[in-house]
C-alpha cells in the first residue's frame, strides 16, 4: 500500500470517504473465525494470557486460557475452534497480539514453532512452494527470499529440483545442503514483523482465501 501524501486535500478526502472504508473493513471476513488449531509461543505466567500462532496462516494472537488450565509448554498444539466443548485450554481469543510488544521469549520461540508447523505439513510447504516456486521477475527467483539464498544458490536449488521434486525435506535438505524448514520460517517471521515486505509468502501459501 502506498503512504498517502500530505495535505489538506487528502485529509478532506480521508473525511469524505471515512464511512465508506470503515463499512469496507467490516465487511472483510475474521480471519480467525475459521481457524481450529495455534501452539504455544509464550505464556509468562501459569493460567495468564497465552500467545499463540495459529496454524496454518500464522496470525499470531492472544488468548484467555480456562483457569487452572496450567502452564503451557512451548510448541503446545491447543484447539481454539467454534466447539467450545472441545476446547480443554483455550476460554477467549482475545485478538492479534502486537508484535512489538512480544516478550523477548517469544520473539525467540516464535520462528522454532513455526518451523515445526512447516516440518509437521511438508505436503503444503514443499508441493506448494518448493516444487513450483518459479521466477519473480527476469533476475530474481522466488527462493532468493529465502534468507541467504543468492542467486546462483537459487539456480543451483532448481537444477536439483528437475522435472520431478522432492518428495520431503529430508530429500530437500541434502540436495541443496540446506535446512528449508528453518529458512523458510525465517522469512515467515520476517514478513510477520514488517508488513511492507513484498512478495508476501504468507499470503502466497497460507491466507489466499481469508
Amino acid at each position: 500500500m502506498k503512504p498517502r501524501p500530505p495535505g489538506s486535500e487528502h485529509m478532506r478526502d480521508d473525511r469524505r470517504g471515512g464511512q465508506r472504508r470503515n463499512n469496507h473493513r467490516s465487511d472483510q471476513p475474521d480471519p480467525l473465525l475459521k481457524v481450529e488449531w495455534c501452539r504455544v509461543i509464550d505464556q509468562p505466567e501459569s493460567d495468564g494470557v497465552l500467545v499463540v500462532v495459529t496454524e496454518p496462516a500464522l496470525h499470531v494472537i492472544r488468548i484467555r486460557p480456562k483457569s487452572n488450565s496450567g502452564l503451557q509448554a512451548v510448541g503446545t498444539k491447543l484447539y481454539m475452534g467454534i466447539d467450545h466443548s472441545k476446547r480443554d485450554v483455550v476460554q477467549d481469543i482475545l485478538g492479534f497480539a502486537r508484535i512489538r510488544d512480544l516478550s523477548n521469549a517469544a520473539s525467540i520461540e516464535l520462528p522454532v514453532v513455526i518451523q515445526q508447523i512447516i516440518e509437521d505439513e511438508p505436503d503444503i510447504f514443499i508441493q506448494q512452494f518448493f516444487n513450483r516456486a518459479g521466477n519473480l521477475s527476469l533476475k530474481m527467483h522466488a527462493f532468493e527470499l529465502l534468507p541467504g539464498v543468492g542467486n546462483k544458490k537459487a539456480m543451483d536449488m532448481v537444477s536439483s529440483r528437475g522435472r520431478v521434486g522432492w518428495e520431503g525435506f529430508a530429500q530437500l535438505n541434502e540436495d541443496c545442503n540446506i535446512n528449508a524448514a528453518e529458512l523458510l520460517a525465517k522469512r515467515f517471521v520476517s514478513e510477520i514483523e514488517d508488513r511492507s515486505l513484498q512478495p508476501r509468502l504468507l499470503d502466497l501459501l497460507l491466507r489466499q482465501e481469508e
